[in-house]
């Protein structure tokens, strides 16, 4: 049997020392393109993700109209990436046809490279990610990034009552299975946590008491709606001038699903705004948290991050180097 040539990657080790090494991936950068028509001259990496993602530089004459760059993103077995790929085709076409505050780009190809192989090319949004520059911006320019994520995920969330669930399948989810889900996270916690060694040994005692039950962090009055679920700093394209920071676009839909607030706060709180409990305040005044989640919001939202996939950042225990009970980190990290 012969082997694909994307096979390599496959091995966790090697995908994570060259998933975005251009040199590799150039040839099959070349092929999507030649595929669709796009021109090609350069390809070179684009933000740093999860999958293989390039930056095609077209070639520039005197057409009156010259051709622009477009970004190539692949998607292979490892990390679920047919799902992924799927999930990012349909927040495609469904965005396409809604409006939010802050745009994401078209897609504008999209295939099958390989057996278990998938691309789409989008249209290249120019700037860099808000985390490339986040020390050059001020405490104003960060309040009106603050604000404006709290906008965004307000309208964002408000299109789950006009989207069918057929259009996006990771809406096909009812209140009693994101429960389970969420119950079996619970589950998983202090093993989890014993296992990443992330929280400090007298944090870790108090775990399994101060985490609230999951009927207490899901709101059954209302329907779930669709979450980003990785509002990131990396996920955050704009330009920096004179003027300020412009938010140009939300890349990387792949982790879009059925939730609620509490779960997508957990990237922007930790990564986006690095636990800057006044940055959170003043988003959360913009989104106009319902009252469900004001009632016991700190212990709410940090349940919610104890009950992540991932560990909890060890810059946190920097910012509060003094905690000594779960219930004050809360109160620290979220407010309303």
């Amino acid at each position: 049997m012969v082997s694909s040539p994307l096979s390599p990657f496959n091995d966790r080790s090697y995908y994570s020392a060259h998933f975005m090494d251009a040199s590799i991936w150039e040839p099959f950068v070349r092929q999507v393109c030649h595929s669709h028509s796009f021109e090609y001259v350069k390809v070179y990496p684009g933000e740093l993700g999860t999958f293989p993602t390039f930056i095609v530089e077209p070639s520039f004459n005197r057409d009156p109209t010259p051709p622009k760059r477009v970004v190539v993103k692949f998607f292979g077995p490892l990390f679920k990436g047919y799902d992924a790929f799927h999930i990012e085709v349909e927040m495609g076409d469904m965005l396409w046809h809604h409006s939010l505050p802050i745009p994401s780009p078209k897609i504008l190809a999209r295939g099958q490279l390989q057996e278990d192989w998938w691309y789409l090319v989008f249209e290249f949004v120019p700037g860099v990610s808000i985390g490339r520059v986040r020390d050059e911006l001020s405490r104003q320019e960060w309040s009106a990034i603050a604000r404006q994520m709290g906008e965004y995920m307000r309208c964002l969330h408000a299109l789950s009552a006009s989207i069918r669930v057929e259009e996006i399948s990771a809406l096909n989810l009812s209140v009693e299975e994101y429960v389970r889900h969420l119950q079996l996270q619970r589950e998983r916690c202090l093993v989890n946590h014993q296992t990443w060694k992330d929280l400090p040994s007298h944090l870790l005692e108090q775990l399994e008491s101060f985490i609230l039950p999951v009927e207490q962090l899901v709101d059954f009055t209302t329907p779930l709606h669709l979450i980003h679920a990785d509002l990131t700093a990396d996920h955050l394209i704009g330009n920096l001038d004179e003027g300020g920071w412009h938010s140009r676009a939300i890349i990387d839909w792949g982790d879009a699903k059925a939730g609620n607030i509490l779960q997508e706060l957990v990237p922007l709180t930790l990564d986006l705004f690095r636990v800057d409990e006044r940055l959170g305040r003043e988003c959360l005044l913009a989104y106009d948290l319902p009252e469900f989640y004001r009632q016991g919001f700190p212990r709410k939202a940090l349940s919610m991050v104890l009950l992540d996939q991932y560990p909890v950042p060890e810059f946190i225990f920097s910012i509060h180097p003094d905690t000594h009970r779960l219930d004050k980190l809360a109160e620290g990290m979220f407010t309303v």
